[in-house]
């Protein structure tokens, strides 16, 4: 069975990235105020995972999705699940933890550069500066802050991994 992801069309892919059109989604977003991108998604995740185990407003198991998506804020990360299509349809649970949130992400257009691997903080650093590079020469504008994309379990072996950093752009 395959694990549900966020709906796209991919537009093109030049200068070793993809200018995707996603769909709008909804996502169940923990902020964590730590600065390192590694603690910030071990402690939201078990929150995360707290609240697709039934830890909501009505106790209904959600199923896992891909990706589990850090974006860096003012005070930490913001790391998030994707809301399946079939729960986001009717009323989504509202999580019973407070540092949880509901969040609707409108469609738009994104620049993606995926790679394997581990992620950290340093892995981080240098594709979005790749990623930002590359839409530089490519004169697109963004808008919003890069995010971080992680698709597979920490138990993948690193080689098989992907990981993503995307960013929307700019209209």
């Amino acid at each position: 069975m395959a694990i549900e992801k966020p709906s796209y069309r991919l537009v093109k892919s030049e200068h070793g990235i993809e200018l995707r059109d996603y769909d709008e989604y909804w996502i169940a977003e923990c902020r964590v105020d730590v600065a390192a991108l590694s603690d910030a998604s071990s402690r939201a995740f078990g929150r995360l995972f707290n609240y697709i185990s039934g830890d909501n407003s009505s106790s209904e198991k959600i199923a896992m999705t891909s990706p589990v998506q850090q974006i860096p804020s003012e005070s930490g990360w913001l790391v998030s699940f994707v809301v399946p299509k079939d729960v986001s349809l009717r009323a989504i649970p509202v999580p019973s933890n407070s540092s949880i949130a509901i969040r609707k992400v409108p469609a738009g257009r994104y620049a993606a550069l995926v790679y394997s691997g581990l992620w950290n903080d340093e892995k981080f650093a240098r594709k979005s500066d790749e990623l930002l590079k590359a839409l530089d020469q490519l004169g697109l504008k963004t808008d919003g802050p890069v995010n971080s994309a992680v698709y597979n379990p920490p138990f993948m072996p690193p080689f098989l991994r992907r990981n993503e950093v995307l960013v929307r752009l700019a209209d």
